[in-house]
């Protein structure tokens, strides 16, 4: 029998937060090893350029300086890093990144040479006596432009500037726009975006040249995917090669790449004969690490009665100079996702992806989903005004309906379960929306413009098939200690805390009693990582089925000590009990070790389908009509995310992301001048969302478990940010219906938004 305390559902504190708080974590840059030596990188200052000559002599002969690394140095010894090729990519050849640049540099900030020091003052201050002489040349910034038949190569190895296709559709689309009473039609950019998470890049590595084996640390969210590219990319390569990932202080998709710093750190190791620490500054990870980066056109064909019976969209993805490991994850998800919560009977949905002289974009939390949450939000706001009906009134009429699932789009993906309508009611009453509508009515004066708007979306989770396995086994002690491995590799989601509460239940023994181990190669063999919303319902499955295995080992134990059979003993409240007898866990794990010595117990999942999650977001913004300022005075959300672990660790996930999500729409955007030169590089000109700039949030949440898999999960991680952002789009529109603006693009400056209230009729 399984354990009878209800563990799961309460809204614990995090395990892990104590020792977080009392300082005592441990991050990449906090480490020291005997003997180590520093490293800095050298990064272009064009966003193009043809490299004449680098001369490092100068670097080399100062005091302090162990080695310097240029692109001549690398070239012919350490491979390009190859892309995760993905669907849309074809035979395309693919521009990989090269570790350190050798002939061109190709965006601002690409690594063109690394120096090693005792100390990293020594080491910055050795970049600055390498001599690179650049030639300067045109930069390819437009992605519209690079994508046209007369554009100049960026690559001409590869023989276009589009080096991806992605397209998904069903139905007919031609005779939905034929019998279309309406058709609506947009242009959007979605801006590129900076990550910025609370910790930089870092990675320290150590070789041991007596057991000819690497150890690295790293901030990423995952290590079993950067051991195998070391193993690939390393020109000797060790025997034996250990990742492991410390504390790691936030990710949000940007590190989950194999970056080039980690090569060359590692490379540098082997080489030197001692460890070498690098630790990237903020304004390197501002300038290198973006996601988004969409244009688009969308149209749509609509009935009287608001029914939308057919849609094209053509997107732009600009990806960058090169392939980062998962730069081609994005656009593909962009592509399926447009479809959102709607039964559109007929789609036809193509995305190019187009190489520029800017950084490469990769995932950033929703990769791909925020992109097209855009799109299709948007638009159902726009239609609804070109045909006079209520927005929410919209998104009934074509709400794909709880009666219907499983339910597969017009672009190909099959939604699991949900009631899509029941989170939207939800989300109105908790928002306000009949009063706020009554006050736009009935208000009017000086005072601010008052605008409501809402979001509908649907968030998978798990990823693509390659990530959907998971790892995870379990080890009781004597004492009855529970040790839990898993491959899932967190970064501030509360997965020490979750697990434990599922092994509470499972087996019985109090969550204080279950240690979580994880990011460390040498735990298990294979591993995903952190990705894709796959915590829970991939690596949490895994842990469950392992969980499940030494629930009935132990229940074989307690039957012999409690003289019963091993289907009524009852595992909770840390004993085993039958009827009246009971026996501590802690004796029953003795017995059970007596007999058959370790308790390991082993277990793999793979995630059969994708869960989707749904959410209803809703925003109250004000606008001021003098200076175009938005401020947003309301904020609801509702949630189905299935079945929840902890209630605290998702309300903690959901004001995260939708704060996140508040920066996309009001302050966030990677500018760029004409040159290539990123204009947002610092904290002072790239617009994070501030504590006075975030409302309350009123949230609450559905249950629809999910079939997928054995907890019930749907992914909470990256849902709110997909959703938050358009929502508060919708409402700032809103408020603007009075003028002539049908549309701006994110982010919402109040600039933009002064210029939009000078249209006003």
């Amino acid at each position: 029998m399984a354990g009878t305390t209800p563990y799961r559902g309460r809204p614990l504190r995090r395990f892990e937060d104590e020792r977080l708080l009392r300082g005592e974590g441990s991050f990449v840059d906090d480490m020291r090893l005997p003997g180590m030596l520093h490293a800095a990188v050298l990064r272009s200052p064009h966003a193009h350029a043809r490299i004449r000559s680098v001369d490092a002599s100068r670097a080399r002969a100062m005091p302090g300086v162990a080695a310097v690394l240029t692109g001549h140095d690398a070239a012919g010894v350490l491979p390009n890093i190859a892309a995760v090729r993905r669907e849309g990519m074809g035979e395309t050849p693919i521009p990989e990144h090269p570790v350190l640049a050798h002939e061109r540099v190709c965006y601002v900030g690409q690594p063109v040479a690394i120096a090693v020091a005792e100390d990293r003052y020594a080491a910055r201050d050795a970049l600055d006596l390498i001599d690179v002489d650049y030639e300067p040349l045109e930069p390819l910034l437009d992605p519209r432009a690079a994508a046209g038949p007369d554009a100049p190569l960026l690559h001409a190895e590869v023989g276009s500037n589009v080096v991806m296709r992605t397209a998904a559709g069903a139905g007919d689309v031609d005779a939905a726009f034929a019998a279309a009473d309406h058709v609506v039609r947009a242009s959007f950019e979605v801006p590129r975006l900076a990550a910025v998470p609370m910790e930089c890049r870092a990675t320290l590595a150590e070789y041991d040249a007596g057991t000819d084996s690497l150890t690295m640390w790293t901030s990423t969210q995952v290590p079993h995917r950067v051991k195998t590219y070391l193993a690939s990319l390393l020109p000797e390569a060790p025997g034996h090669i250990r990742v492991i990932a410390p504390d790691v202080g936030g990710g949000f998709g940007r590190k989950i790449e194999v970056w080039p710093e980690e090569v060359a750190v590692a490379y540098l190791a082997q080489q030197l004969g001692r460890p070498v620490k690098w630790a990237e500054d903020r304004s390197e990870n501002i300038v290198t690490g973006h996601g988004r980066g969409y244009t688009a056109d969308v149209e749509a064909a609509v009935a009287s009665d608001g029914r939308v019976l057919g849609m094209r969209f053509r997107m732009l993805a600009d990806l960058g100079a090169y392939f980062l490991t998962s730069t081609g994850g994005p656009p593909g998800n962009a592509v399926q996702r447009v479809a959102g919560p709607y039964a559109i009977p007929a789609m036809d949905v193509e995305c190019l992806g187009v190489l520029t002289n800017r950084v490469p974009t990769g995932p950033y939390r929703g990769a791909g989903g925020p992109e097209a949450a855009v799109l299709i939000e948007r638009m159902m706001d726009l239609i609804a005004a070109e045909l006079g009906m209520d927005p929410v009134e919209l998104r009934r009429r074509n709400f794909i309906p709880a009666g219907a699932f499983p339910y597969t789009t017009a672009t190909g993906l099959t939604y699991d379960s949900g009631d899509f309508e029941r989170a939207l009611d939800r989300v109105l009453e908790l928002v306000g929306y009949a009063e706020v509508r009554e006050r736009q009515r009935t208000g009017g004066g000086d005072g601010p413009l008052i605008g409501i708007g809402v979001a509908t979306i649907v968030k998978a989770s798990g990823g693509k098939a390659n990530v959907r396995n998971g790892e995870a086994r379990v080890e009781i002690d004597a004492s009855g200690h529970v040790v839990i491995y898993t491959d899932v590799s967190p970064h501030g989601q509360g997965i020490e805390t979750s697990f434990a509460q599922i092994a509470a239940d499972l087996i019985g023994v109090p969550p204080e009693q279950v240690s979580v181990r994880h990011g460390d190669t040498d735990m298990l063999a294979t591993g995903g990582g952190t990705t894709s919303s796959r915590g829970l319902a991939v690596g949490g499955s895994a842990a469950y089925l392992a969980l499940e295995q030494a629930r009935e080992r132990l229940a074989r134990a307690a039957a012999v000590l409690l003289g019963c059979a091993p289907a009524d003993v009852s595992l909770a409240d840390g004993s085993a009990t039958s009827g009246s007898s009971s026996v501590p866990f802690a004796e029953v794990a003795a017995a059970a070790h007596r007999e058959d010595g370790a308790l390991v117990f082993s277990a793999s999942y793979t995630l059969p389908a994708n869960p989707f999650a749904f959410a209803a977001h809703a925003a109250v913004v004000e606008v001021d009509r003098d200076t175009g300022d938005v401020a947003i005075v309301r904020f609801a959300a509702v949630h189905d995310i299935g079945r929840i672990i902890n209630p605290m660790i998702v309300r903690g996930q959901v004001h995260g992301g939708i704060t996140q999500g508040i920066g996309q729409a009001l302050s966030e955007a990677m500018v760029y001048d004409d040159a290539g030169q990123p204009l947002t590089g610092s904290l002072m000109t790239y617009g994070i969302p501030t504590a006075e700039s975030t409302p309350r949030f009123l949230l609450d949440h559905l249950e629809s478990p999910s079939p997928t898999n054995p907890l019930g999960i749907k992914g909470i991680g990256e849902l709110p940010t997909v959703a938050a952002p358009v929502a508060v789009a919708n409402a700032v529109m809103d408020a603007l219906r009075g003028t002539t603006t049908r549309h701006i693009d994110m982010p919402l400056l109040p600039e933009k938004v002064w210029r939009a209230l000078g249209g006003s009729a």
